[in-house]
């Protein structure tokens, strides 16, 4: 059995052909963006202009409501964060000190304190 050599490759050829492709293209392209579009020979280019716009706008569209998934489910973190307890929970986690819903205020108490002395 022989093995077969790949064959090489003629890089001047690939990007002589290549060129005259994306010049064939581009001709395409001009020519039936102008006034020719409704000719016969330029439906094929009119329906990849419509499928490349659907595509663009389908993209944009997909961004879009990405971005809205993403403030919703933000939005609704935050919401379910915020809850408030009832007031039976709240009782047993209140603080002490100054500033606690139970607290004297010092002017309420220096007045308790001058009626205690009278």
């Amino acid at each position: 059995m022989s093995r077969e050599e790949p064959a090489d490759v003629d890089f001047d050829k690939l990007i002589t052909q290549f060129g005259k492709e994306l010049d064939w293209v581009s001709f395409y392209a001009r020519y039936c963006t102008g006034r020719n579009i409704e000719k016969p020979f330029c439906r094929d280019f009119e329906w990849w202009a419509i499928g490349a716009a659907v595509l663009v706008a389908a993209i944009i569209a997909w961004w879009i409501l990405g971005r809205i998934g993403k403030a919703w489910r933000n939005w609704r973190h935050r919401r379910s964060l915020a809850q408030v307890a009832n007031a039976e929970t709240m009782k047993k986690h209140v603080w002490s000190g100054y500033d606690s819903p139970d607290a004297v205020p010092s002017s309420e108490q220096r007045a308790t304190r001058k009626s205690e002395r009278r």
